[in-house]
């Protein structure tokens, strides 16, 4: 979803210098009550890696790809931004065909419903040695916070995110939730975001555990050697 990969570049924080940048960070993605996982992102001017023990994230801006590689399956995937809209346009389809009740819970995670507030707590609190403030989020699915930082630039990557956006080229869903990111000053150094879903509640959650300047190694900006790729529709 757009929302997700948005998330993944706005949590990505950076420091004075505006250069490549390496930040420690603790996640969880999925169910309520899912596993925290410890990553690193790597980002620079035209890609953003996440990388952990399970799993390494490719965001290509310049060539608009998305590659996962598993490492416990030894496996990976590529996924063109064109081919994710695709996949979007027929997840879509398949909402329209849902009962009345079934589709109005389902289509604001795509790109309707109402727009999601962002509203000022005033409260501060000092993440990954800088200083931040809240903002509460609530609209439609969603509920949550960010804690943002004034003290960081925003990074090259960030802004060729928000060109590939704006230019209507990115996978596009989750248009109110990404509405309602770019309304909060600052940087995310943490963020809590629940999304409530026909199933369930999905949480998506990061925290900025240390920021510093630093390229990404050569190996991370790749799929590890031995990996076999998967086909689409493969299990």
């Amino acid at each position: 979803m757009r929302f997700a990969l948005a998330l993944a570049l706005f949590l990505a924080a950076g420091i004075a210098s505006g250069a490549d940048l390496i930040v420690r960070q603790r996640s969880v993605t999925g169910v309520t009550g899912g596993t925290a996982r410890e990553e690193t992102v790597y980002l620079g001017a035209h890609t953003v890696v996440t990388d952990s023990d399970a799993m390494r994230t490719i965001v290509d801006l310049e060539a608009r790809t998305i590659t996962a590689a598993d490492k416990a399956r030894r496996t990976y995937n590529v996924l063109t931004f064109d081919e994710l809209n695709a996949q979007m346009a027929a997840l879509r389809k398949q909402i329209d065909q849902l009962p009345p009740e079934a589709r109005k819970a389902m289509a604001p995670l795509l790109e309707d419903g109402p727009p999601v507030a962002v509203t000022p707590t005033k409260k501060t609190e000092t993440i990954a040695e800088h200083r931040a403030s809240e903002y509460a989020l609530k609209g439609g699915p969603y509920t949550g916070s960010v804690w943002a930082t004034d003290e960081i630039p925003t990074p090259p990557a960030f802004l060729k995110w928000k060109e590939i956006e704006h230019s209507g080229q990115g996978p596009g869903t989750g248009k109110q939730l990404g509405a309602a990111m770019e309304k909060i000053p600052g940087f995310p150094l943490r963020t809590r975001i629940e999304t409530k879903t026909g199933s369930g509640t999905v949480v998506l959650s990061n925290e900025v555990l240390s920021i510093r300047d630093g390229k990404a190694p050569a190996e991370v900006l790749a799929v590890p050697a031995g990996f076999t790729k998967q086909t689409p529709g493969a299990p």
